[in-house]
């Protein structure tokens, strides 16, 4: 289960911004820790985890909006959400193959071929999603974030 990343020492002394920049620092961490295991192909609970920091991560641009220029978050942001969409169908396979998985065990001979071949198509479709978020991670403009963080 992903667990929310710790932002550090915070008072009410700290200014936003600097409180802003360590949330999204730690949580662009959280979800690039997971893209090992995930990227791997095996790894359904690392695309879960990812998947839970990558929104938490867009939770965070539209809580802390104010204090980054508004186009180059929205564009990150964009970007962030791609990133999201696409691992969701990759999500969305894993848990339609788990359930598959599961019906195939207790399955009357007459309907094994029929989930076996679900089976196969959604795997398929997995990878060519699995392989497309790879591309789109491999694309993310990291150093435009740093960049943005930085202005404040």
């Amino acid at each position: 289960m992903a667990k929310a990343p710790r932002y550090g020492d915070v008072g009410p002394a700290e200014p936003l911004g600097t409180l802003a920049n360590g949330v999204l620092r730690a949580l662009w961490d959280a979800t690039l820790s997971e893209s090992g295991d995930a990227l791997s192909g095996d790894g359904v609970e690392a695309i879960h985890d990812m998947r839970v920091a990558i929104r938490r991560l867009r939770s965070a641009f539209r809580t802390f909006a104010d204090c980054y220029p508004q186009k180059p978050l929205e564009r990150i942001a964009r970007r962030t959400r791609r990133l999201g969409r696409k691992l969701g169908e990759v999500r969305d396979a894993d848990v339609h193959l788990a359930v598959l998985r599961s019906a195939l065990a207790g399955a009357a001979e007459g309907e094994r071929a029929g989930i076996l071949f679900a089976i196969e198509q959604i795997g398929e479709s997995r990878g060519r999603a699995l392989a497309q978020f790879a591309i789109l991670l491999s694309q993310f403009d990291r150093h435009a974030l740093e960049r943005m963080i930085e202005r404040v």
